[in-house]
């Protein structure tokens, strides 16, 4: 499973919630790898991740990681289920609002060879608890 979307949207909460839910998940965080790589190889290394079994990956470099994972693999899917979080929780810098735009551009442009693979899509909303 894959929790992509945009930047401050609550995609590590979701994971640590099903952490919590199912009980020692493996979650692989793109963020842990911030400072380590450029950008592009970051999305590179995450693809790859994709190759593994049993994990739970989350992250803002996931729609990027995902289409070099298509664009390698002409047939299966990298995942069962991808969850898209499209709305962020708090109000963004402009630099993170920057990378929602091409978080949102990237994962349009490849959302429809998801589906034709048998990627599942869900969108997740986060609501106001009462």
């Amino acid at each position: 499973m894959l929790i992509a979307g945009v930047p401050q949207a609550g995609k590590t909460t979701l994971a640590a919630q099903f952490d919590a839910i199912c009980g020692d998940v493996p979650i692989r965080q793109t963020d842990s790898l911030i400072g380590l790589m450029e950008w592009s190889e970051t999305s590179e290394e995450v693809s790859r991740w994709l190759d593994e079994s049993a994990f739970l990956i989350e992250g803002v470099a996931v729609p990027r990681a995902l289409r070099k994972w298509l664009a390698r693999n002409e047939s299966g899917k990298p995942c069962d289920v991808v969850i898209w979080i499209d709305a962020p929780c708090v109000a963004l810098t402009d630099g993170q609002a920057r990378m929602a735009k091409g978080c949102r551009t990237v994962f349009d442009s490849i959302r429809p060879e998801l589906e034709r693979r048998g990627v599942s899509i869900w969108r997740h909303h986060w609501r106001e608890r009462s």
